[in-house]
């Protein structure tokens, strides 16, 4: 664009004659072909025309004594302008069938085509003029030499005006197929080599020539220009400095063109200038066309400059939209986003990939920024930064993920060695601190799935290997499992829906005199008629969140028991449910409790609630706060598994709970004589002393029933009194009971 252009002018560069013409010679001659099968009219016609100059151009004169003759001529010669034609040859209508033929099957639209005949009336020149493309239609003995030199004249004129809209309506058409190749193109070296093809392509001439680019900014100097693409002899000269180019006039008309900010033409070239505007940074382009270019491939070039320009700003904002989601903005390496998408080349390779994805976590990243300040995290995240840049270079890629973790993707070869002692120290101990790292590695080529799984499954052993200082490895048994564990969380969510989760009571026995004293109420899962643990499924809607419906499905079912032993006479016999560490935190537990409560008229007293106590611990004032509002409301409260937690005697003594569950790990030892014997009659001691009742779990031998009854514990559950059954039947044994009594 020159310099001098206002605002807002529309045209996108002016061609400045800078460059020194060649001189461009004689002129091309224009190609007419008289077609006659009369060798004294062509010879007439030959010394009419021999003098002939049409805009100082001269005549090349070719000679066909037939129609197919013709045809095969125009065949060979597609460049003829006009076409001088007799229309009797051969056959009466031969010259009339050439004409479609030349329109029709040659597709020459373009060649001006004059009718000439020495028998009037055997074309009837009006009709004939309708019919066919045609542009004049004359007797021979009308043509003396004045009159066909006028005729030639304007038919070469017409083809001209023709030529040039055919031409120019082509090159818009590329023009447009050029901006629609360059739209979808958002890398700067790749636009710039598919822009040096569109514009070879739009002025016919090979693709030879290069793309300069200033660097950075449109204020840069001219030195920090740099060849971008480059195609035909300059392909070497691809990303090299603007000074590597060795021809010194197309080195400085480039230089010229991006100082004076103008387009230069030249006999032998062309270089286009592309400002960029605000936004993108200033461009030169030289391509060779050993020529001189006319009015009309000026003008296309004019407006394929327009779209040119318009696609190097978007190519520009694109890489700084790139830079922006896909880079970190303080250690400027890639982010999680890049290294997704890197992943998801990778793994859309087929097997055999060869590279593995390293997951680092900075340990105490979160701990040093809130002990020393934000700029002490950002100094751990630098130092951490270089140590993986240093210990994994090209091809490797660092990117860093969020806070304090990194992820390096590279071959597995070089991430095979355990990173964790030389992440830590470094090779430096005194320059650098020491950094507590933990770090898990993903084999890719034994893994299976998407680019967002293989970085959740690296985080996911990140979180496992947590100051276990030690390499985490991925094993495709663990996803194996895991991918089981999916599928039966969505079961286990249409029997949670379905309600196809049903109870079974345990009974609770007096050691006093063996009498039931109550039930705990379990939960039982049939899929595909075969049952699946509570041990399996409680874990998996622990960690799925299904454990809140669960247990608001089974708490309910124990109401509905409840009300059924009320309705045979055994209202004196209470039922407990578990409560998750999920339910228990809902803000709407408590309430939603007494609501269903109610709706089945069952007093609170007769539903015990067992918590474990890591429920509490982990947020003891605010789980003691709920459980006094239980505990108000009139719920008894159970510590199950009591001794496998914290166990800390102040924390126990101020929940208010009611009783104490002997966890089953100490009663099965009992009857062997074992340290978990002392630690069983220390917790049915501490009971005693508190005022708190202790039931024993997991009694399965009259030794063990002996032992607990010896010791003062007054009740206890097992298989050596029932498992767990229906209501009916645990409502039989209730019965029997009654009826031995």
């Amino acid at each position: 664009m020159s310099s001098s252009a206002p605002p807002g002018d529309d045209r996108m560069f002016e061609f400045q004659p800078e460059m020194t013409a060649a001189d461009a010679g004689v002129a091309a001659p224009f190609t007419v072909l008289s077609v006659d099968d009369d060798p004294a009219f062509q010879h007439s016609l030959r010394l009419a025309l021999s003098d002939f100059r049409f805009d100082d151009s001269p005549l090349q004169l070719l000679t066909a004594s037939s129609a197919a003759e013709a045809e095969e001529l125009l065949a060979r010669t597609p460049d003829v302008s006009a076409i001088l034609l007799d229309v009797v040859m051969e056959t009466d209508d031969a010259g009339l069938r050439l004409v479609r033929s030349v329109r029709e099957q040659l597709g020459n639209a373009e060649v001006r085509i004059v009718l000439v005949t020495g028998q009037p009336g055997m074309a009837p020149m009006r009709q004939t003029l309708q019919q066919l493309d045609i542009s004049d239609y004359w007797l021979k003995t009308d043509l003396y030499r004045e009159r066909l030199q006028g005729i030639v004249t304007g038919t070469l004129r017409t083809w001209r005006e023709i030529r040039a809209l055919g031409r120019t309506k082509r090159g818009l058409q590329q023009i447009v197929h050029a901006g629609r190749q360059l739209a979808g193109v958002h890398d700067l070296g790749e636009f710039s080599g598919h822009m040096l093809h569109e514009l070879a392509q739009l002025l016919q001439v090979p693709a030879d020539g290069m793309v300069c680019v200033r660097a950075e900014h449109r204020d840069a100097p001219l030195s920090s220009a740099r060849v971008v693409s480059a195609a035909g002899r300059f392909t070497a000269l691809c990303m090299q400095p603007l000074e590597a180019i060795g021809d010194p006039a197309i080195r400085q008309a480039l230089l010229d063109a991006l100082q004076r900010q103008t387009s230069l033409e030249g006999a032998d070239g062309q270089v286009l200038f592309f400002d960029g505007g605000e936004l993108a940074p200033q461009a030169a382009v030289y391509l060779a066309t050993d020529r001189v270019l006319d009015d009309e491939e000026r003008e296309l070039l004019r407006v394929f400059a327009l779209h040119a320009n318009a696609g190097l700003i978007n190519v520009d904002l694109a890489a700084r939209l790139d830079h922006v989601a896909y880079c970190d903005p303080l250690l400027d390496i890639p982010n999680g986003n890049a290294l997704e998408r890197e992943l998801e080349r990778v793994l859309a390779a087929p097997s055999a990939r060869g590279c593995s994805l390293l997951a680092v976590d900075l340990g105490q990243y979160t701990h040093g920024s809130l002990a020393l300040g934000a700029e002490q995290g950002d100094l751990l995240l630098q130092r951490m930064a270089g140590r993986l840049r240093q210990l994994y270079p090209p091809p490797c890629m660092v990117a860093r993920l969020h806070e304090g973790t990194f992820a390096v993707l590279g071959p597995s070869a070089q991430l095979a060695a355990d990173p964790v002692a030389a992440l830590e120290q470094g090779e430096d101990d005194h320059a650098l601190p020491f950094l507590g790292v933990d770090a898990a590695r993903v084999d890719l080529d034994r893994y299976s799935g998407q680019a967002r799984g293989v970085v959740a499954v690296a985080l996911l052993l990140l979180r496992r290997a947590r100051n276990r200082g030690e390499l985490a490895e991925y094993v495709t048994e663990g996803e194996a499992e895991n991918r089981a564990r999916f599928l039966e969380s969505r079961a286990l969510y249409r029997a949670v829906r379905e309600h196809r989760i049903h109870i079974a009571l345990q009974a609770q026995v007096s050691l006093e005199d063996g009498r039931i004293v109550g039930a705990e109420v379990l939960a039982r899962w049939t899929e595909d008629g075969q049952p699946v643990p509570p041990a399996r499924f409680i874990p998996i809607a622990e960690a799925s969140g299904l454990i809140v419906p669960l247990g608001r499905l089974v708490t309910e079912q124990a109401c509905q028991a409840l009300q059924a032993l009320a309705q045979a006479g055994f209202a004196d016999i209470p039922v407990s449910v578990n409560v998750s560490p999920l339910q228990l935190r809902r803000r709407e537990f408590v309430e939603e409790l007494v609501q269903l409560l109610a709706q089945y008229g069952i007093e609170p007293r007769r539903l015990e609630l067992e918590i474990t106590e890591g429920v509490v611990m982990s947020d003891y004032q605010a789980g003691r706060n709920v459980l006094r509002r239980l505990r108000a409301l009139g719920f008894p409260l159970a510590v199950d598994d009591f001794g496998m937690g914290y166990s800390s005697l102040r924390y126990v003594h101020s929940l208010p709970v009611t009783r104490l569950k002997l966890d089953r790990h100490f009663i099965a030892s009992i009857d062997q004589g074992a340290v978990d014997g002392t630690v069983s009659e220390m917790i049915i001691a501490l009971g005693r002393c508190l005022g708190l009742d202790v039931v024993a779990e997991g009694v399965e031998t009259t030794a063990q029933a002996t032992w607990l009854r010896q010791q003062g514990c007054p009740c206890a559950q097992g298989f050596l009194y029932a498992r767990p059954e229906p209501l009916e039947d645990f409502l039989q044994r209730l019965r029997a009971q009654a009826g031995a009594a």
